[in-house]
């Protein structure tokens, strides 16, 4: 079969615009930067790497950009910032949109207003436990409760820091249980977990998988968790509901939010990515290490618990009348 030259000029045509496809959609890849609130090498910015790794498949080359201070403030004031195109996204644990805004008086966001919710990455449970201060003879919550009742001037806990979900849980914890519960903030729950076990404080709530690994190597005792269900980590562990506080029952889960004034196109396409990226075993696995649940959430889904937290938050604080120092 003969080709006339109009017919070879098409072929080659085609054939050049076929070889040059792959270059095509590589310089088409969209380019994401992930601002998380803490610094390098903690929880959000674990996920946030994973995620980096996921979105590949989505044709993004993702970075991620640490800004810590204020506890994710700094984060949520960058993103506020940024510019609305969809370049620009954060992850931060939940509390910095349902609890900040009712314990601080002069934030520069709005929770509701300004962000827009794409996604979940994740979500822990926190857990009480006791260190070398408190009797061996103290093995679940109720005992720590008639330990704390026998011994007023003892009954302290530390926290990440005050204003966090874990701060408030020791809080409700004390009303539930009518004793006066003296809260130690720490910053960060690192060196609380290292006081509980020299034993400078005698119990501390923080994030559950923080503690297990401790607990498993008994240099801590884990009281109790508010996981709906036992864990399968430590399951002789009680949940607070199976103590008799069932108020306590909660986790908190990392959400990831964009400007809320990007075209709602991009947002839909960011929420796809996102999800498709959080189900790769890339991020399953960095979860699952790092001793997080994995939590996939629609953006309505992640906006309507967002305003169930916030909602529920603004109670406890009102009750506690607890107010922070910006």
């Amino acid at each position: 079969m003969k080709f006339n030259r109009r017919q070879i000029v098409k072929v080659a045509g085609v054939a050049a615009m076929a070889a040059c496809l792959p270059l095509a959609a590589q310089a088409q890849a969209k380019k994401l930067t992930i601002i998380v609130g803490f610094p390098p090498g903690g929880a959000p910015d674990t996920v946030a790497r994973a995620l980096v790794e996921g979105l590949r498949a989505g044709n993004y080359t993702a970075i991620v950009e640490n800004k810590g201070g204020a506890g994710g403030r700094l984060a949520a004031d960058a993103l506020k910032a940024a510019p609305a195109d969809g370049s620009t996204i954060m992850i931060v644990p939940a509390g910095v949109l349902t609890i900040y805004p009712h314990i601080y008086k002069q934030l520069r966001y709005d929770p509701q207003s300004d962000f827009a919710p794409l996604a979940a990455a994740g979500e822990f449970k926190f857990g009480v436990a006791v260190g070398p201060a408190v009797p061996a003879s103290v093995k679940s919550v109720p005992d720590f409760v008639a330990w704390a009742k026998a011994n007023p001037k003892q009954a302290q806990f530390g926290s990440p820091g005050g204003g966090t979900a874990m701060h408030f849980i020791g809080i409700e914890l004390g009303r539930a249980g009518k004793f006066e519960f003296q809260h130690v903030p720490y910053r960060g729950g690192a060196p609380a977990m290292s006081d509980l076990m020299g034993g400078q404080v005698p119990s501390i709530f923080t994030t559950l998988p923080l503690l297990i690994q401790p607990h498993k190597a008994g240099k801590l005792r884990i009281l109790g968790h508010s996981g709906e269900v036992r864990s399968k980590a430590i399951p002789e562990v009680q949940t607070f509901k199976e103590a008799g506080y069932p108020g306590l029952t909660m986790g908190e889960m990392f959400v990831i939010v964009v400007n809320s004034k990007t075209p709602e196109p991009l947002q839909k396409e960011l929420a796809a990515a996102l999800a498709a990226a959080s189900a790769t075993p890339t991020v399953k696995d960095a979860l699952e290490k790092a001793g997080f649940e994995q939590l996939t959430l629609p953006p309505a889904e992640v906006s309507a618990r967002l305003k169930a937290d916030y909602e529920r938050w603004g109670k406890v604080v009102k009750e506690t009348g607890y107010k922070a120092e910006d």
